[in-house]
């Protein structure tokens, strides 16, 4: 169960980057919302696989300066570990958690110095989807953020609001989730989800069972354009369907 006070935190980045008109001023906007965690870095960026180029698909971005002249002149991108679990990844999750070719560790441990150098050796990965074939993710970094449980669900909720807005700012034609209609069963279910209950306690408070809010929830997840159940909370809040 989240603090009233990281409940309020959630609540105001969410309330301040839903009100942004323009793709520019979101990376400051985030970047304000998760100093309170320790993160210093961050961008949402779609993956294409390295050999399509060195530069990922950057949708927003806040970086040290010329931490990303560096990730390309030293060709980063062919041995960056967490880049690549990134595009298969469905949960958030740390930079130490990303696993690499042991083959590799040379080079591991050159990028990874990097990123210490710049301030951003620690870090956390929340998977977007593909909502153009290929993978896109929110990534924060900092020297020493807040990575526990807790923390990461807080931010978790508070990429994927980002991302989602980054990504309509972007393409404010794409015809996406704000499309969907939930039946009240399914808001009703996001909106338990998003207080951090579970399908069991779900279909206790509800009447039904475990196996019928699982499939109200899948059903939902569908109609939202979401991979995780977490995601689907969030395009829920952005298009009104259900109250943080």
């Amino acid at each position: 169960m989240r603090s009233r006070s990281q409940r309020n935190l959630i609540f105001d980045a969410i309330d301040h980057i839903s009100r942004l008109t323009m793709v520019q001023p979101l990376a400051e906007t985030f970047a304000g919302a998760v100093d309170e965690f320790g993160f210093s870095a961050l961008g949402i960026n779609g993956l294409p696989p390295p050999g399509d180029g060195a530069d990922p698909r950057i949708l927003t971005e806040s970086t040290p300066e010329g931490f990303r002249d560096l990730y390309i002149h030293e060709r980063f991108y062919l041995v960056d570990h967490v880049c690549a679990h990134a595009r298969v990844a469905y949960e958030p999750f740390r930079y130490s958690e990303a696993p690499y070719d042991r083959a590799e560790s040379r080079n591991h441990e050159r990028f990874m110095r990097a990123l210490d150098i710049f301030g951003m050796g620690k870090g956390l990965i929340v998977p977007v989807g593909r909502s153009t074939n290929i993978p896109a993710c929110v990534w924060l970094a900092g020297k020493t953020p807040d990575l526990d449980q807790d923390a990461i669900r807080a931010v978790e909720l508070i990429a994927l609001f980002a991302a989602s807005k980054a990504r309509t700012l972007s393409c404010p034609l794409e015809v996406g989730p704000r499309t969907s209609k939930l039946t009240s069963r399914e808001r009703e279910a996001l909106q338990w989800i998003s207080v951090g209950k579970t399908s069991w306690e779900i279909g206790e408070i509800s009447g039904l069972s475990e196996r019928a809010i699982n499939k109200i929830i899948a059903e939902a997840m569908i109609k939202l354009d979401a991979v995780t159940r977490t995601q689907a909370v969030v395009n829920a809040i952005r298009i009104g369907e259900i109250e943080l």
